[in-house]
């Protein structure tokens, strides 16, 4: 009997906690590259940085690039730009639906979990430039405890920056 008790409550808490985040990415959204092209040469020039300073190269990810792809396209059609995610509001106003972390362990979890976002830069030489001139950035690209890396490039004609980057980073040790 209390095993039966015990399932009916864990369901309830479950079902309340799920609606609670209703607006926040639930794992299974599978949004397509526009630009694969423009993903694997981030892949590469990251990979080229990494190798410069004795580190091994990151592995593309399929479920951390899902994860990269949500957001970014996310951020492209709510127009804003932020780790966090949010929504647009029928009055306009942006309402936060989740955190960073908790976007992407809906998709995969890892021990070791980071992203870098831009927004503006028309090439992925110019997007890793970027990330490399700014120290937190380019502390994530070098980080030694990440192996894995999910990648993303959306683009808008109707946001204020046009073009998203979003890298997501897993490792586990």
């Amino acid at each position: 009997m209390r095993m039966k008790l015990w399932i009916i409550i864990g369901s309830l808490f479950f079902f309340t906690m799920s609606s609670m985040a209703q607006d926040c990415a639930r794992g299974d959204e599978r949004i397509k590259s526009i630009n694969s092209e423009f993903e694997n040469e981030v892949l590469k020039l990251t990979n080229i940085e990494r190798k410069k300073r004795g580190l091994n190269p990151l592995k593309m990810n399929k479920m951390l690039s899902y994860s990269a792809r949500y957001h970014a396209k996310d951020m492209a059609e709510e127009n804003y730009f932020e780790h966090d995610s949010f929504d647009r509001k029928k009055n306009g106003k942006l309402v936060k639906s989740c955190g960073t972390f908790d976007r992407i362990e809906a998709f995969i979890s890892f021990s070791y979990l980071a992203e870098n976002i831009s927004a503006g830069q028309h090439t992925p030489e110019s997007v890793l430039n970027a990330w490399m001139n700014s120290p937190g950035h380019k502390k994530n690209i070098l980080n030694k405890n990440f192996t894995e890396i999910g990648i993303a490039y959306y683009y808008s004609d109707d946001s204020e920056y046009n073009h998203y980057w979003v890298q997501n980073f897993g490792g586990d040790k």
